[in-house]
This record gives structure tokens, C-alpha cells and sequence, in this order.
């Protein structure tokens, strides 16, 4: 893998005390920030991560899947094999329906949010569900038809979605094989790939660039065009007016090929905060992964960050190399556990997320600290392998459990686990899950009973069996 260009803030326009400020809008504000890479003309001038995350390791990116679905389409495109106008019905030889491959990329099939659930993930029944509006008139997000799309692929390549594009993309962008979690024997192409930020950054690189990475045309460029032109307008019809100085809302401004436009560029966007922005007007992007229910915080943050990125170098000063060094020892020492306190069993904080079962859970003191031992717990899914969790209250303490299974097949989990003890007796532990954007905290009462919930929730089944991944993955996160 060809390393990619480290250069300082400064070189690239953008002041050091702007970085810094960036950073703390994101931690004072509650964004629960894991890594974050921003570039620059093909140069890494800034990245971060938070302990217990480390920006190198693959963790779940939710829905920014389905923009390499639609790179998938791309190259059939460019390879003859596929038509963005031909029909669904005919490229998997079912009865004919008018759904083309463009409708599903754009998000425009023409079925209601309600007939989602009807649905499910299949191509077969997206085609058989009747939508109640035409084809390509009304806008609705729909992982169904992304779904449908890496279906597609397979039918006709005879590959699993990632292994198509491993020489044609991944390869040339420095990528290695990365895993997707599979659904009904198929990639799920709208979810379920697990990528490190700088993964991100390589993409977002290429975006910005018309398709060329490090001097070769990896994405054709016309494609890339289409892919960023917003298709599907998403705004939402009942909404009121925005007010005047109201900034734009960024899921309002169009839908192109599984991204969605900005207020400047487009972006790769997962839930809880997984993104990839993507400005080719000024050859800057933003590869970032957190857990946030108030995405749009991330966004502005970065909105504000681009009001001081100069255009220019930063001239050298007292107070840009004061800021400098602070910046540097900022980010060597990032800790996820600084910024708790907006994600703490408090009684002035709302809950977040959904209560987790803790039946089987088990906290005992165990020399220093403590011992946190979990019980298998099984889903659709599969079995998360239970456990036993060291607990510090000084440090992280990470632990791989997992179980026997081929590879590729998920068996295993990263948790890291850190406790602090309040007043009255209560300890608090944070369990954070290496390899998705998620947390559990767990609260022990001076009682001893025990009570937890999710900082944000799992989708689909709010479970840790639902998280599980490959035992290589989650070697790769507990490090």
C-alpha cells in the first residue's frame, strides 16, 4: 500500500488554532469523535483519533456502504455489462417491471417510507410491491434498492460485491480487503462494511479528483460527474421554510448515486456520524467516524472549520507555531474518555439510546479494579461469545473475545472497558465496541443492582450479537 502524503496544517491553508477549535467543538459539544482524517490536495494535514479507537483499525460505516455500491455500478457501466437505464426486471430475468437501475440509485423507485418494512431486502419483492408514486418523481431513502443493487452485481459477476471491485477499485486506491457483513447470501451493499478512516480518505481523495488517485484514473471520470449531480431532490415537502440566516440543511440539498449533496460538495454519510465529504471546488475532504444522534453538529463544525481554511499557506508566526505544538500534543493524547460526561448515567442526561438486557452480567472488585464478565447472547444475527472484561478506572483495558468459526464468518468482538466511581457509591463503565461506533454503559447502584443502555443503538437488533465480526477484524481493533 502506497502511504499517503503527511503534511502540516499550515502548508495547506488551514491554522492551526482553527484545527484546534475544531476538535473542540466536536468534544465539548457531545459528538463522541473516534478518528477523523481531513486532507487537502491529496495530503493528509490533519488526523485523530480517540482511545480506546485507533484510526488504522476497520469498523462499521452503517450507510457510507452504499456509495461503493454505486462505484460498483460504475465500472459495469464502464465495462459494457450493465445500462443505468435498463430495467431491473431484465438485467435479473424476472417479469418485466419499469424499475431501472438509475431509479434504485437515486433513491427514487417511488415507494412510500411505509412500504419499506413490506419490502424487506430483496429484489424480487421491491419489484413486486406496486409504489404508490411513479418512478423517479418522489425521493425516499431506501436501502432496499440499494440492497437490490449489490443483488445485482452478484447475479452478474458471479462475486460478492467487495471482491468485484478488490482490482478494479480498492486495489489501485491502497485498500486492502476489508469485510461486509453478508444478508441473504449477498453483501448487503447498503450497510455492513467495516473500513478505517484513512480507507475513507483514500475515496474521498479520488471524488475530489474527477476519479484520479496519485496520478491514475481509478473511478471514470464521467461517471464521478454523474455519481455527484444531485438526481433526486429530498427535501421534505411539509417541512416549514427555513428561516432567514437559518444555515441549509444538508440532507435537504439533493441526492445523487447513493451520496448526498452539501452546501459545498457531496458526502458518504452513515449513521451516527460516518462520514466522507467530499469538496472537489476546493480539493478538501473529511473522512470522519463517531456515535451521534445529532449528526448535524459534525457537519457544522466542519462548515465553521472551512470559514478559516485559506486558500494560501499560513504564514509563519509566534502564535501559529505556538498553536502548532499545542495541536500536536493535542492529538497524541486524544482520549474518548475526556468527553464522558455528556454520555453519563447523570440524571440531567437524557437516554439516549435503548436499556441493554444485563441478565448474566457480573461485576466484581478483582485486585485494582474490577472484572466485568458478560454471557453469550444470541440473535438472527448470531452468538456474541460471552466473557470476562478487566476493568480499570485508570486506563482502557481492551479484550478480544470470540469463539470457533471459519473464516469470514463472524465469531468474534473488540471491547474495551474503563470504569470511574461516583459519589455514593455508584460506578459507572463504559464498553465500547472497537469495531462499530457504539457503547454500553453500565451503572452499579451502592445496592449492587446493575443497569445499562446504549449510547446509541445498534440497528436492527440492539444487541452485541448483532456487532459481531470476523476474528481477523476484530484482532485488527483490539490491537
Amino acid at each position: 500500500m502506497t502511504a499517503l502524503p503527511r503534511r502540516t496544517p499550515h502548508a495547506h491553508g488551514l491554522p492551526a488554532r482553527a484545527a484546534l477549535d475544531f476538535l473542540d467543538t466536536l468534544q465539548e459539544s457531545g459528538q463522541d469523535p473516534h478518528a477523523l482524517q481531513l486532507a487537502r490536495d491529496g495530503a493528509v494535514v490533519l488526523e485523530a483519533s480517540w482511545a480506546p479507537h485507533r484510526g488504522e483499525s476497520p469498523a462499521l460505516v452503517y450507510s457510507v456502504s452504499k456509495t461503493w455500491t454505486a462505484l460498483a455500478i460504475g465500472f459495469l457501466v464502464a465495462e459494457g455489462r450493465l445500462d443505468l437505464h435498463a430495467r431491473l426486471s431484465d438485467v435479473l430475468g424476472l417479469p418485466a417491471n419499469p424499475l431501472t437501475i438509475h431509479h434504485l440509485l437515486t433513491m427514487n423507485t417511488g415507494h412510500s417510507a411505509e412500504q419499506l418494512p413490506e419490502i424487506g431486502f430483496d429484489a424480487t419483492r421491491l419489484l413486486q410491491v406496486e409504489p404508490e408514486h411513479t418512478p423517479g418523481s418522489h425521493f425516499v431513502y431506501n436501502s432496499p434498492a440499494t440492497f437490490a443493487l449489490s443483488q445485482m452485481v452478484t447475479h452478474l459477476t458471479g462475486e460478492d460485491l467487495t471482491a468485484y471491485l478488490q482490482p478494479r477499485l480498492l486495489d489501485p486506491l491502497g485498500i486492502p480487503a476489508r469485510w461486509m457483513r453478508h444478508a441473504h447470501g449477498v453483501e448487503q451493499g447498503f450497510s455492513g462494511y467495516h473500513l478505517a478512516v484513512e480507507d475513507i480518505t483514500r475515496i474521498t481523495l479520488a471524488l475530489a479528483s474527477g476519479g484520479r488517485f496519485q496520478g491514475r484514473q481509478v473511478v471514470p471520470a464521467e461517471y464521478v460527474e454523474a455519481l455527484a449531480r444531485p438526481w433526486s431532490a429530498n427535501r421534505d415537502p411539509e417541512a416549514p421554510a427555513p428561516t432567514e440566516g437559518e444555515p441549509p440543511n444538508d440532507w435537504w440539498l439533493g441526492y445523487g448515486y447513493q451520496v448526498w449533496r452539501n452546501r459545498v460538495g457531496f458526502r458518504l454519510d452513515g449513521a451516527y456520524g460516518q462520514f466522507g465529504l467530499v469538496l472537489p471546488e476546493h480539493g478538501i475532504t473529511l473522512a470522519y467516524q463517531g456515535a451521534t444522534t445529532e449528526t448535524h453538529h459534525i457537519l457544522n463544525a466542519f462548515w465553521a472549520l472551512l470559514e478559516k481554511w485559506d486558500e494560501e499557506e499560513v504564514p509563519g508566526s509566534d502564535a501559529e507555531r505556538a498553536a502548532a505544538s499545542e495541536l500536536a500534543k493535542r492529538v497524541a493524547t486524544l482520549d474518548s474518555w475526556d468527553t464522558r460526561d455528556s454520555r453519563l448515567f447523570l440524571p440531567e442526561v437524557a437516554a439516549s439510546g435503548e436499556s441493554v438486557d444485563v441478565a448474566g452480567w457480573e461485576l466484581r472488585e478483582a485486585g485494582s479494579g474490577w472484572e466485568l464478565t458478560l454471557p453469550p447472547s444470541t440473535t438472527p444475527d448470531g452468538t456474541a461469545p460471552g466473557g470476562v472484561l478487566p476493568v480499570r478506572a485508570d486506563r482502557w483495558s481492551t479484550t478480544l473475545l470470540a469463539q470457533d468459526g471459519p473464516p469470514d464468518t463472524p465469531c468474534a468482538l473488540a471491547l474495551a472497558a474503563r470504569a470511574e466511581e461516583l459519589d455514593g457509591g455508584v460506578l459507572v463503565v463504559e464498553i465500547a465496541d472497537l469495531t462499530s461506533p457504539h457503547r454500553i454503559e453500565l451503572r452499579r447502584d451502592s445496592d449492587g443492582s446493575l443497569a445499562a443502555r446504549w449510547h446509541t443503538t445498534p440497528l436492527w437488533r440492539a444487541s452485541l450479537a448483532t456487532l459481531i465480526v470476523p476474528l481477523e477484524v476484530a484482532r485488527q481493533a483490539a490491537g
